[in-house]
């Protein structure tokens, strides 16, 4: 008997901490989104196959329930998505004031750390005030 209250408290419990895992509070100072399972985050649904050349669907799903601007996990670090382009546009423009580059750890192993400076494509973006670690240190 004490067992099967033990089992329940423990799976309320889980059940519990996925839940606050993905959907953190944030006061008004992160924007909406999910933030998947723990450690593995939205990887899978990230990294699936796309036919199109059109916007991925992982991110057009995004983009409808949350909007321009949202959170999630990927590879096992919180990030913001932006699909605004003013907003893009800003960022850019304050590169080595209020924003640094900065790539993922496996992006710059693979590439290795002198040539990461060279790459053209896809920057990542995080506040100078928080370092290169993530938005929510």
């Amino acid at each position: 008997m004490w067992a099967m209250w033990l089992a329940a408290l423990v799976i309320i419990s889980l059940t519990h901490w996925i839940y606050r895992w993905r959907n953190p509070k944030c006061n008004g100072k992160l924007p909406p989104g999910s933030m998947g399972l723990p450690l593995l985050g939205e990887t899978l649904q990230f990294f699936s196959p796309n036919t199109t050349s059109d916007v991925p669907p992982f991110i057009k799903e995004r983009m409808l329930r949350f909007g321009p601007i949202f959170r999630t996990n990927l590879v096992g670090r919180p990030v913001v998505i932006s699909t605004d382009a003013d907003l893009n546009y800003f960022i850019f423009q304050q590169e080595g004031k209020l924003f640094q580059s900065w790539y993922p750890d496996t992006f710059t192993e693979i590439f290795g750390r002198q040539n990461v400076g060279s790459l053209h494509g896809f920057l990542y973006k995080v506040p100078k005030e928080h370092g290169a670690k993530s938005f929510w240190s």
